[in-house]
């Protein structure tokens, strides 16, 4: 019979083994799945700090998301805004030359006609992800347009958004349902940019772009007939167009801007909460390694320690047998 200090032996033998064991797979479990907090069982507190701040990560994502779509419309907005206040700009040159003497005024006609449509193609063209800012073909304009910027999570839990918006009433340059709705398709009156002294209307467009409800007044395009205060008249209103296409500029660089600091300020708190996730529930890889290694050398000496035991009950068995 094994006396009483072997059994001790193969007692504390074997527990070592089984808390060296347990201990193995847990850590394995750790190693492989880079946690050390993978479920409430874990680390309750933990668990659901790292729960919400995940969920804050996935909002978070989505107004990135929103924040790059809603910028690159703003910023084609701008690129096509900007174009067409060079435009402009070529088109006055050409009125105040034709201001001249012995200047080929249809020439210059054709030119400022030519320099119409490119207008039109490239508000056409300022379209991104189906959304143009400026080109109205719709009998109601699309309202404004919101841009989710930031988001607050309430002590209940709830969530609620910030946005920046762009009311298309103000961006809308040409208008075919209604012209007067459009920069570039309403009529000015030159009488309030050049007063007469009376109060007779003197109405100029600068396109035709077909509306259906047509601006009233006189197209801008010039002749052999056009008289020297018609040319002023133009001239002043092409101005006024451009300064309120300048001003449309600098709203559009703000909405810009802003986006442009929104999008930082969202991804570096990405970066923080996905930090402050990874410092509760991410495993030290190092010293997982490390226990690891520490229990399979705590496994193996526990299994060699009962083997040994285990073949010294067997001689002494055998011994006594005989």
């Amino acid at each position: 019979m094994p006396n009483i200090m072997t059994v001790g032996y193969l007692q504390s033998a074997l527990q070592t083994l089984v808390l060296s064991t347990n201990n193995l797979n847990d850590t394995q479990k750790v190693v492989s799945s880079g946690l050390k907090v993978a479920s409430a069982a874990d680390n309750a507190g933990y668990w659901s700090a790292s729960t919400n701040m995940t969920s804050d990560q996935s909002v978070l994502s989505s107004i990135g998301d929103a924040l790059n779509l809603g910028s690159s419309k703003v910023d084609t907005t701008y690129t096509a805004v900007d174009s067409a206040i060079d435009i402009l700009d070529q088109i006055n040159s050409q009125l105040v030359t034709a201001n001249e003497p012995g200047t080929d005024r249809e020439a210059l006609n054709d030119s400022i006609s030519s320099l119409k449509e490119n207008l039109k193609s490239v508000l056409q063209a300022a379209t991104f992800s189906g959304d143009n800012w400026l080109y109205n073909t719709a009998d109601n304009l699309s309202g404004t347009k919101s841009i989710p910027t930031s988001f607050q999570r309430s002590v209940s839990g709830a969530v609620s958004l910030s946005y920046v918006t762009v009311d298309t009433a103000d961006t809308t340059l040409i208008d075919t349902a209604d012209a007067s709705r459009g920069m570039l398709t309403q009529s000015v009156d030159a009488n309030t940019l050049n007063p007469d002294g009376t109060s007779t209307a003197r109405n100029y467009y600068l396109l035709d772009a077909g509306s259906t409800i047509p601006a009233d007044g006189q197209e801008i395009s010039i002749s052999d007939d056009t008289t020297s205060d018609q040319l002023a008249d133009m001239i002043s209103v092409v101005g006024n167009i451009t300064d309120s296409l300048n001003q449309l500029a600098s709203s559009l660089g703000t909405v810009s801007s802003r986006i442009d600091q929104q999008t930082s300020f969202v991804s570096s708190l990405e970066d923080v909460l996905d930090t402050g996730v990874g410092r509760l529930v991410d495993a030290d890889m190092e010293e997982e390694s490390t226990k690891l290694t520490a229990y399979q050398t705590s496994q193996s000496v526990a299994s060699s320690t009962l083997s040994l035991l285990n073949s010294h009950q067997q001689s002494a068995r055998v011994l006594f047998e005989n």
